[in-house]
């Protein structure tokens, strides 16, 4: 955490709690400008590992069902994004994608049987999944809705004997409002310096 809150001060006896930035995410916050944006933590982290996002609560206190949502997508839908120890029936808020190389007895036990399905899903990705993936730290607004531009195909291969083909889509993800957010493509973009430009160290 930037403001160093879930951390205990020994001079006052006391654990500072977080309170998830919530002006922030509600768009409260004066820099904001009315935008809901992701928390600080999520901001500050340099990997792009995190997606944070809004999602619609229906009568019965579920998830509505939002296809576009890019959280919806990789909860409900592609089902690659688990909760942790689901046996407690805490329903966390936070969902991860299995990591692939930990062993499945361990990931089982902590994201339950359907974690050797999101592995293989994330390690082989369908064309959607891969686009979706690509909006993981894109911008610091929420997305609540994205759509795809389907591109060319620039790459084929076989992962764990299954023919695998990947596209260089692009993924626009929209604001609360429908502005656009973000607008990235699958294949990342190379520059080559000039060089009239080296450094010369």
């Amino acid at each position: 955490c930037p403001y160093k809150k879930p951390m205990f001060r020994s001079t006052t006896r006391v654990s500072e709690k977080c309170i998830a930035c919530y002006p922030r995410i509600e768009g409260k916050d004066p820099l904001t400008e009315g935008e809901p944006m992701e928390t600080r933590c999520m901001a500050a982290c340099v990997g792009k590992i995190r997606l944070q996002g809004l999602v619609r609560i229906g009568e019965d206190g579920g998830w509505a069902e939002d296809r576009n949502n890019p959280l919806y997508y990789l909860v409900k839908v592609e089902k690659v994004a688990l909760p942790l120890y689901p046996q407690f029936g805490t329903e966390p808020n936070g969902y991860y994608i299995p990591p692939r190389w930990v062993p499945r007895p361990y990931l089982r036990q902590m994201f339950g049987p359907g974690a050797d399905e999101a592995v293989e899903k994330y390690s082989c990705p369908s064309r959607e999944l891969l686009a979706v993936l690509q909006l993981f730290r894109a911008s610091q607004k929420i997305v609540f809705k994205y759509k795809i531009v389907e591109g060319k195909k620039v790459f084929e291969s076989t992962i764990g004997g299954k023919k695998w083909d990947m596209y260089n889509d692009t993924v626009i993800g929209y604001d609360k409002d429908g502005k656009e957010a973000a607008r990235v493509t699958v294949e990342e973009p190379r520059f080559e310096r000039p060089a009239k430009h080296y450094n010369s160290i």
